[in-house]
């Protein structure tokens, strides 16, 4: 009898069925809004290294596990909230009462269901994650030292190779990879500073033996002295080699395993060890937190199921599209406290247990309520504020329905009411079938927009959560970058939108046999989508306006409050950043600081030196040195220099002032190097003509130029794609469509990663590379759209 009692039942199987759709679209969404920043990321540093396609896939399968542990909890609160919301709007809830159905009755399944989710995610957590993490980072590490051997590039100063260090290299041909002709400012040591010119060069790293050394053949280096300007030092070399910090030069890769890419039994080891060693609880506290948190994530699925149940079991009709909005808001408090939590465990501030269980323990309690006050009282609904009364005390209720009924006595007695009679002005174009058809795709663009968008920043929020605690940053500071990060994320998210808004709305359409009536009535699909198409075209218009007019202002001010966040140094975008320049006659300027605040062409240059180059035998000719350099108007005013003269004699002089023309002007100095999201169309193809004055390598910034105008255009390039393929989903449901959409914006995304990738390293023209995916996805739309039966 026990046995066949835990069979499921008719009802038990019917609610799981409803739970488990939803529940991997929810699970397909948000593992989508945490690949989309690390797909394009990712992708870009496979393809400019020359990965292969199993690398490719080892790193996305090896980044799953870390975003399915996450994900996993929140697509089954969705599943369960969507599951019981839509039963609420089609009164399957009522109808299950009025059968004598408890809600308690309703717990039974979605209790197995949650069982099965916490045990595949306790899974994730504590078997696939830790070795995933740890394979990942090694992947990752391969492919930074692939960087780091081939990610040097011609013509372009480097100064994030070693600290203190700037490397130029003239060329590097593709057949060979050897560097040629290259010129290295070495600092490390401040009082004697080296200049080394060599006429080839390579990079080794031997990662078994954890080194890094810089390989130089036939080259000279030239030492000079910063406190005694005369003293100087040159040795020629054949060969040479130079020893370069190994953990310096890959600092964000540690290979050793943190407390996250710990197995159970390690981390139990790890505290015991902890423990027996007299360490206090500030020390083992993170890893016994880690220990708590693999189990606490995964039971967050049985809390999760319960509370959807809670938020659930009402009569409202809007239920199910509230659904998203309430799974949104419990799980950003969810993570809130989780994250708290762990924050205090690690510093020893609240016991592990405690910490990791109280995000849980809160909602668990909160789920109980919410059942019992329904089964308590059948009409109590969840989504209703006013029914919450039945938790106040019953004088304060009844106080209430007294005002209420005098009010209702006094009436509107003594009000004088105004009728105002607006004339109807009827509008035949455009008609009714458009106004129609274009209302309801307006109205599923916005909820799906504000839905992905408080998705983009409940995932990027508990990401930076940790750096905001640890530095400190006030929330008005994180206000005010998510005001400004805004119309960014708008902008990426707008392409995913329109598709999901297409597929919905002819989904819609198509299920209410609305289609089917149109065609009946001589009206062609064709002629049908015309408003589809016509407002596809207005969100491309606007993506690109927004591009040009607003983006470039609010990037700006969003990069600052991001490095704020970060605890990095704001980055000034401006010139004074920018020290090493290439001259347009091939000398080499280097300077401490510039001041550009008495005007456009009047700048000081401090800590100047030009090094006169000669490029044919790759030989230092000249450096000339000033403590001060002023524009004047005309030339240069320097201050308190000296100049070294090495060919064709050799000789030296010190000088306290000295006037000069041979320095190039102030604009010259004046070039930013900033980033293209931040600059317009037009100010960045004047950028890029001035960059290659300058020498510098523009490929990246070429095919960002193209890509300005090339994605605002993914809108339209939706609409017709989304089109046609509506109709292959439409009578399976709008949560088909939705699935679909994401597919299709994962396989859209990959090839913009993709095609970037190639373009940047310079594999494929910067025009084609910006515009292939459109060109393919156009294409494919508009196959569909012309086959399509209207």
């Amino acid at each position: 009898m026990p046995l066949r009692s835990l069979k499921p039942t008719l009802l038990d199987r019917y609610v799981a069925r409803e739970i488990l759709p939803p529940t991997g679209l929810g699970l397909l969404l948000f593992t989508f809004i945490l690949l989309l920043d690390s797909i394009t990321n990712l992708t870009k540093l496979l393809v400019s290294k020359g990965a292969d396609l199993p690398t490719v896939v080892r790193a996305f399968v090896y980044l799953l596990p870390s975003m399915l542990s996450v994900t996993i909890p929140m697509a089954f609160l969705l599943g369960v909230l969507l599951a019981f919301g839509r039963m609420a709007s089609d009164s399957e809830i009522v109808a299950l009462r009025a059968s004598g159905i408890s809600p308690s009755r309703l717990l039974r399944p979605v209790i197995a269901v949650s069982l099965v989710a916490s045990l595949l995610t306790l899974y994730v957590v504590a078997v696939a994650l830790p070795a995933a993490n740890q394979a990942y980072r090694e992947v990752v590490f391969s492919l930074v030292v692939s960087k780091a051997r081939t990610g040097m590039k011609p013509r372009v100063f480097s100064d994030d190779l070693v600290r203190d260090m700037v490397v130029y290299i003239s060329d590097i041909p593709a057949e060979t990879g050897q560097w040629r002709s290259v010129f290295i400012h070495d600092s490390r040591t401040p009082q004697k500073p080296r200049l080394i010119l060599a006429r080839g060069g390579r990079l080794v790293i031997d990662r078994g033996r954890r080194s890094v050394t810089l390989e130089l053949r036939e080259g000279i280096t030239h030492t000079f002295n910063a406190v005694e300007a005369a003293e100087y030092n040159q040795q020629r070399f054949d060969s040479a080699l130079i020893p370069l910090p190994y953990d310096e030069f890959f600092p964000n890769v540690p290979l050793t395993k943190g407390d996250r890419e710990m197995t159970l039994g390690e981390l139990r080891g790890r505290v015991r060890e902890l423990r027996e060693g007299g360490r206090g609880a500030n020390e083992w506290g993170r890893y016994e937190v880690e220990i708590h948190k693999k189990f606490a994530i995964p039971a967050a699925c049985l809390v999760f199921g319960l509370l959807g149940l809670g938020l659930s079991l009402g009569t409202k009709k809007e239920a199910r599209s509230a659904a998203f909005g309430l799974s949104i808001a419990v799980i950003f408090v969810y993570y809130v406290i989780i994250r708290l939590g762990e924050q205090a465990g690690d510093t020893g501030m609240m016991p592990p247990v405690l910490a990791m269980w109280a995000a849980n323990i809160v909602l668990g309690a909160a789920a109980v309520v919410l059942l019992f006050l329904n089964h308590r009282e059948a009409a109590f609904d969840p989504l209703d504020p006013s029914h919450y009364a039945a938790l106040l005390p019953r004088v304060r209720r009844a106080r209430r329905r007294l005002a209420g009924a005098a009010a209702a006595r006094a009436g509107p007695r003594g009000r004088r009411v105004v009728v105002v009679k607006i004339p109807r002005v009827s509008i035949r174009f455009p008609g009714i079938l458009d106004r129609y058809v274009a209302r309801l795709w307006s109205g599923f663009f916005g909820l799906v927009l504000a839905a992905f968008w408080s998705l983009f920043v409940l995932v990027s929020f508990m990401d930076l959560f940790d750096d905001i605690q640890h530095n400190k940053v006030k929330g008005k500071v994180v206000f005010h970058y998510y005001v400004f990060e805004t119309p960014t994320i708008i902008h990426l998210l707008t392409p995913v939108a329109v598709l999901l808004a297409v597929l919905i709305t002819f989904g819609v359409l198509s299920r209410r046999n609305e289609t089917t009536a149109m065609k009946a009535g001589g009206i062609s699909l064709y002629r049908a989508a015309a408003p589809i198409f016509a407002l596809g075209a207005i969100a491309s218009l606007l993506m690109f306006g927004m591009a040009e007019l607003l983006l470039p202002a609010t990037k700006r001010i969003s990069n600052q409050d991001f490095n704020v966040i970060k605890g990095r140094p704001p980055q000034s975008g401006n010139p004074l950043e920018r020290r090493w320049i290439l001259g347009s006659d091939e000398r080499f300027y280097h300077y401490e600081y510039m001041d550009g605040s008495r005007g456009a062409e009047a700048i000081t240059l401090y800590g100047l030196s030009v090094y006169d180059v000669d490029s044919e035998r790759w030989a230092l000719r000249d450096r000339l040195f000033a403590n001060r350099a002023v524009w004047n108007g005309v030339s240069y005013d320097l201050e308190r220099g000296w100049r070294r003269t090495l060919e064709p004699r050799t000789s030296f002089r010190e000088f306290p002032q000295v006037r000069t023309r041979e320095i190039e002007p102030p604009s010259y100095f004046r070039q930013e190097e900033r980033d293209s999201d931040t600059l317009g169309f037009r100010e960045l193809r004047r950028h890029i003509a001035t960059l290659e004055t300058l020498g510098l390598d523009v490929v990246q910034l070429r095919v960002q130029l193209h890509r300005k105008l090339a994605f605002p255009l993914v809108s339209l390039v939706m609409t017709v794609l989304g089109i046609p393929f509506a109709f292959v989903v439409a009578r399976r449901g709008a949560l088909y469509g939705v699935a679909a959409s994401i597919l299709i914006a994962i396989v859209y995304w990959a090839c913009l990663a993709v095609f970037e990738a190639l373009g940047n390293s310079a594999l494929l023209p910067p025009l084609l590379a910006a515009w292939a995916p459109n060109l393919l996805f156009g294409a494919t739309g508009l196959y569909f759209m012309l086959t399509l039966e209207t």
